[in-house]
């Protein structure tokens, strides 16, 4: 019998590679695909000032985390950190100019990937795929919360099912 996990990771394997193969064949620079996430995020909400925090939360990962994608993505060009005008502390964390040609060229590549990923799989079947994710994404986040309650109540939680 089939677990979910190790079909996730192998299909988040494959993709990864598969999608690593077409940046180098484009010639784009290669970046991580937490950073390519990131860098759509940014360009998804242009119109508004995001910060360290709003990426943090969007993404479920840590302060320290985010704070080295960040810092790797200045480095090469893509992002900038500035200041805002209402409050000295806070730092707004924008796509460059680069940025945002390497983000559009992803998007062509990755518009392709997931129409290459969706053959021979109807509308109907897609349907399901999605609201199985969603499920599975559900009981990670409820499983997660029931974690954070405490070590041993955890591993009653996993036990009991």
């Amino acid at each position: 019998m089939k677990a979910i996990g190790p079909e996730i990771h192998m299909l988040n394997h494959l993709i990864t590679r598969n999608l690593a193969c077409h940046v180098t064949a484009a010639g784009i620079d290669e970046i991580t695909l937490m950073h390519g996430w990131i860098m759509r995020y940014l360009y998804e909400n242009r119109a508004r000032d995001i910060f360290q925090k709003d990426i943090e939360k969007t993404f479920s990962i840590g302060r320290s985390t985010v704070t080295s994608l960040i810092q790797l993505l200045e480095k090469k060009g893509y992002v900038k950190r500035e200041f805002v005008e209402h409050d000295a502390r806070l730092k707004k964390v924008t796509l460059t100019q680069k940025g945002v040609k390497n983000h559009e060229s992803m998007e062509v590549l990755i518009t392709k990937l997931d129409a290459m990923l969706e053959e021979g799989i109807d509308g109907a079947e897609l349907e399901i795929f999605f609201r199985v994710t969603e499920k599975i994404k559900e009981n990670l986040i409820k499983q997660k919360l029931e974690c954070r309650k405490g070590g041993t109540e955890c591993l009653e939680h996993c036990l009991k099912k």
